[in-house]
């Protein structure tokens, strides 16, 4: 190559990957974008990555919808004072053949009300995902009986002994099957200064449950940690608080889930957040639908009025985090009356149910400073677990309104030959595409002016233009698209061969 050569860094974009590698391509004048190789897998507008140019385009975040059911509640004599921090998980088949969801929670009594005896990590199942039921397990006495859901109350030997706090279960299919499932929280340590920290725990089946016997991380931070592993960083990452701009969040990775180094600040709020307010629980995940996604959903507090709702930050690789809209909330307190008014914490994990996605969160009508026991045992002022509904991927979009606007992409490299799109067209707009060489040149038929318009509501419909939506002759060459919009809301895109292309067309 001649002298005129520079670097592109071009980005894998594929499902368990996300990398940046360095090669020499020739400069054709202008300074060259990242090239993004996006493959077959789907790719979510949830920042700016997409975004190589743009003009009356804005991020929008979508709240999620809200059911109103009560999922879960305090019931039984070992939830007499409240019910915590939850995991939910797709798992069926291990215990009850006819379920298939399950869920790890903690709940607290009033007999054991504050002491290091007073948490019952219990497990709770379903079929459908809307209705849970609490199996009468046999596996620890309570009061004199062993029919109840509890688990366990206190876990581990010697000094490593004590009660569970902040949970997150995870299931770790790579792990040998004595130890296929995991879970962090926080653990209190005798005869260490100061004694709590983060613990971990594994178990075969998800029901007995072994603690590692030292701690798996030399820090502490009060709430719900988050732990998986994370076949994009080739790690297992956790997830905890920690300090920075008042409460802050922290993460850290390992090849070992047994040993963590120190927590290293990743989110915080700051100017452009409500003034006294910092972060709770990070709630952490990798998105399985797309490649290259992850999403925090943590509780906001504001000091005054002291109450939490719940938020979404983003990132594509773990470790560098954006809000898509800092001023809205994900999940909004509810109406001054409802149970979920005051307090909300996110629970851990998702379930993909046909074209949604579920969540789970836990409402309060009190405030974060009125969670006194004399305030929380009072019948009308329970926490209640309760499920929330986004469409299928469609958690943040790249918005344009009546005026219209545009992107153009950095340049992508693609398999397949049919471009398909999850779009929310309202009434009067449209949505077209234009493909473009890397120089952002339209390619021959394939203009914005060949495209068809995109009208009406989609989770995902083919791009056509004039002559058809064969995009083929452009795959694995550097290609950027150019997304006309008007009065729509465009969520994801992805490359699919003519198999995807048949389906689509058959569902619409």
């Amino acid at each position: 190559m001649s002298e005129s050569d520079t670097t592109m860094r071009i980005a894998i974009l594929v499902p368990g990957v996300l990398a940046w590698l360095s090669l020499s391509v020739l400069a054709i004048g202008a300074e060259k974008a990242d090239l993004f190789h996006v493959g077959a897998a789907r790719q979510l507008l949830i920042d700016e990555a997409f975004f190589d140019q743009a003009e009356n385009v804005r991020l929008r975040l979508h709240p999620a919808r809200k059911t109103g059911e009560k999922t879960l509640l305090r019931e039984r004599p070992w939830e007499s004072a409240t019910i915590n921090w939850f995991t939910v998980m797709e798992d069926p088949g291990v215990v009850d053949r006819e379920a298939k969801y399950r869920m790890w929670y903690e709940c607290y009594d009033i007999e054991g009300w504050p002491t290091a005896d007073d948490t019952s990590f219990c497990y709770a199942e379903s079929r459908d995902g809307i209705h849970w039921t609490k199996p009468e397990l046999g596996l620890f006495e309570y009061q004199g009986n062993k029919k109840n859901n509890i688990l366990f109350r206190q876990i581990g030997e010697g000094a490593a002994r004590s009660r569970v706090h902040g949970t997150r279960v995870f299931k770790d299919a790579a792990a040998p099957p004595e130890a296929r499932y995991k879970a962090v929280s926080q653990g209190i340590w005798q005869g260490k200064t100061p004694p709590h920290t983060i613990a971990g725990m594994f178990s075969a089946d998800g029901m007995k449950w072994t603690r590692y016997p030292s701690p798996v991380c030399d820090q502490f931070g009060d709430s719900q940690y988050s732990g998986f592993w994370d076949e994009q960083a080739g790690k297992y990452v956790l997830f905890g608080r920690t300090s920075g701009r008042g409460r802050a969040l922290g993460r850290s990775e390992s090849d070992d889930p047994a040993h963590f180094a120190p927590l290293a600040t990743v989110l915080q709020t700051d100017d452009r957040d409500p003034p006294n307010s910092d972060l709770y629980n990070p709630a952490a995940m990798k998105y399985p639908g797309a490649a290259g996604v992850y999403f925090m959903l943590p509780s906001l507090y504001q000091h005054d009025p002291d109450t939490l709702d719940i938020r979404l930050a983003v990132s594509r690789d773990g470790v560098r985090w954006t809000w898509p809209q800092q001023d809205s909330a994900f999940i909004p307190l509810g109406k001054p009356g409802d149970f979920d008014s005051k307090s909300l914490y996110m629970g851990q994990g998702l379930l993909d149910v046909g074209d949604e996605t579920w969540l789970y969160y836990s409402g309060s009508p009190l405030t974060h400073n009125g969670h006194e026991l004399e305030d929380i045992v009072k019948a009308e002022q329970p926490r209640v677990f309760s499920r929330v509904v986004v469409r299928r991927d469609r958690f943040v979009s790249a918005d344009a309104g009546p005026e219209g606007g545009w992107f153009v992409t950095p340049p992508l490299t693609f398999s397949g030959d049919t471009l398909v799109l999850n779009v929310e067209v309202r009434d009067g707009g449209g949505v077209r595409v234009a493909l473009l060489d890397e120089n952002g040149k339209p390619l021959s038929d394939r203009a914005a002016e060949d495209c068809l318009p995109i009208t009406g509501d989609h989770l995902s419909v083919p791009v056509r233009w004039k002559t058809g939506s064969d995009v083929a002759p452009s795959a694995g060459r550097p290609t950027r698209l150019r997304v006309e919009l008007k009065d729509a809301n465009v969520y994801a895109f992805q490359f699919e061969g003519r198999k995807g292309a048949e389906k689509v067309q058959q569902k619409r």
